[in-house]
């Protein structure tokens, strides 16, 4: 008997911060995976596509306000989270004039199901999906605990959250129960398997000793100096210290006037996160949804050291609320939080272990191939 079509899940994503590709990206890979669902991802910079200008200007004063002003963004977010006047506006003006060009970009697709993981343009996605495809439309919710409203307007057939915290925000807004499904957080598949063993040798780490990594690419190069000189009190750890695409602070730290100590280990972007995550003790990081949800798949504590008012704030309060680790940002602080968790952690992976989902990219799929019958 021949295979059936495929039914093919659109997500309509962006490429504004990091989490939203990354579920986005972790679902597609799943499907390669698990050819049994019979579902083809397909992802869109949804973003992109509405609104270009916009999406620029946007990325950059979001990187400014996050790196430098917090207390700015910290007040866009509120404001907005208040009233959705602001981003429903935006929505509005933007509707007539790219409604013809995202028509077609959606039904070249030809969805059976569409996904939108970004709210900020999920009004045009969903006034586009109802008034012209006879398909649902689902919210996929890439936060943990703080949810902005954004995410609950309009209302979407059915929502997908990463735990029960989670979903008892989205309620709060307004949301029913049951449309809300908290099946977990969609990670990269390589949170599946085990620790490469190799990787410290294909990394250039000639030292065994525990490896903790330090995630610095939102960070001021400043206080990753005064992070990594406080790290040379702490000889007995390897610290792997990531600038990912930031150069200047790659530059900064690799200055001949400033000499990391023996300890410590720079390197820049990488593919290789997730072994990354997986063959560290622990893990120092900014409250980002995926790589707190990858640290949690992985069984790994966080010292979480900077959290971007709003969005973040809900998973920092995952961490502390679950003793997944530790919410500090001064680097003697965070010297102290290193050997408080070292000295405790089965107990930190028991309770990581209760939250671990590194399957949720296949349960979400089988959740909606069983949706679409």
């Amino acid at each position: 008997m021949p295979q059936k079509t495929p039914d093919t899940v659109l997500i309509l994503s962006s490429n504004f911060g990091q989490g939203h590709m990354a579920t986005a990206r972790a679902l597609q890979s799943a499907a390669e995976q698990h050819p049994e669902y019979n579902l083809v991802v397909e992802v869109v910079d949804f973003s992109e596509e509405v609104n270009r200008l916009f999406n620029t200007a946007s990325k950059k004063i979001y990187e400014l306000n996050a790196k430098h002003t917090p207390l700015i963004h910290k007040w866009i977010y509120e404001s907005t989270d208040k009233s959705p006047l602001p981003i429903r506006l935006i929505n509005v003006l933007s509707y007539p004039t790219r409604k013809k060009t995202l028509l077609k970009l959606i039904e070249d697709h030809h969805p059976s199901l569409v996904i939108s993981n970004y709210p900020i343009w999920q009004y045009i996605a969903y006034s586009l999906t109802k008034e012209y495809f006879d398909v649902e439309f689902a919210t996929l919710i890439t936060d943990s605990i703080s949810v902005h409203s954004a995410w609950a307007t309009p209302d979407s057939d059915f929502y997908l959250v990463a735990n029960e915290p989670t979903a008892a925000s989205l309620h709060n807004l307004g949301v029913a129960n049951k449309k809300i499904f908290p099946l977990g957080y969609p990670v990269h598949a390589d949170f599946m398997t085990p620790p490469n063993p190799k990787l410290r040798t294909e990394l250039g780490l000639t030292s065994d000793q525990p490896l903790i990594t330090v995630s610095a690419s939102s960070l001021r190069l400043s206080y990753v100096k005064r992070l990594a000189r406080s790290f040379a009190h702490l000889p007995q750890v390897t610290f792997l210290i990531v600038t990912g695409r930031d150069i200047d602070l790659y530059e900064g730290l690799s200055d001949k006037n400033f000499a990391l100590s023996e300890n410590c280990k720079l390197i820049a972007w990488t593919n290789q996160m997730p072994e990354i995550i997986k063959n560290s003790e622990l893990v120092i990081t900014k409250a980002g949804g995926s790589t707190v949800m990858e640290c949690i798949a992985a069984k790994k504590p966080m010292i979480i050291n900077k959290v971007i008012p709003g969005q973040e704030e809900g998973n920092a309060e995952l961490v502390e609320r679950y003793q997944l680790g530790a919410v500090v940002s001064n680097p003697v602080a965070i010297r102290e939080a290193i050997s408080t968790i070292r000295a405790d952690l089965p107990s930190y992976t028991t309770r990581l272990a209760k939250l671990s989902q590194p399957d949720a990219s296949a349960k979400i799929l089988a959740f909606i191939r069983q949706r679409l019958g």
